[in-house]
């Protein structure tokens, strides 16, 4: 990160905070990405859901939860308001009663479908600063890191230095 921004502030004390440096590059990506799913009315982690969804028939919401390290009632609300749009129905299993499992209708694979298809691209503009050598390295890292699981002891020693704070 430069030790300037573009308003001229002074980022070097900051500069140890990775955090903030993919925070400040997620905002300029999800402005590309809200223009291009304005049309659809979407919300990120809307357009996730039904590209999920499409890829993935008949998953549960425990399942997608996990995916998205969601907490269940976060997901509810958020499929409230897909169902409500009238883009997915919620079923009871029916070998497990506590199971819902989550189904495109008809009009959600389109609109998932159409987002997809719309996807596309929608970072070329903020990336156009790297190489496609660079692409692909920042895209096999966030990957790895995405994939990684903290260990239970990573995550309880987090909390303790939280508590302690």
């Amino acid at each position: 990160m430069p030790n300037q921004d573009a308003a001229g502030l002074d980022f070097s004390r900051l500069e140890h905070l990775m955090g903030l440096k993919t925070s400040l590059a997620d905002a300029r990506l999800r402005r590309a990405f809200h223009a291009r799913m304005k049309p659809l009315k979407l919300r990120p982690v809307d357009f996730t859901i039904l590209v999920l969804l499409l890829g993935n028939p008949d998953v549960t919401q425990k399942a997608l939860c996990r995916a998205l390290d969601v907490s269940p009632p976060g997901l509810a609300v958020i499929l409230d308001r897909l169902q409500g749009r009238k883009l997915l129905v919620r079923e009871r299993s029916e070998t497990d009663r506590r199971a819902h499992h989550i189904q495109l209708t008809d009009a959600g694979r389109e609109l998932a479908t159409e987002a997809e298809r719309l996807s596309q691209g929608a970072d070329d503009a903020v990336l156009s600063v790297l190489t496609p050598g660079e692409r692909l390295l920042l895209a096999e890292l966030l990957d790895k890191l995405v994939r990684s699981q903290p260990t239970r002891v990573a995550l309880a020693a987090a909390d303790n230095d939280e508590a302690a704070a």
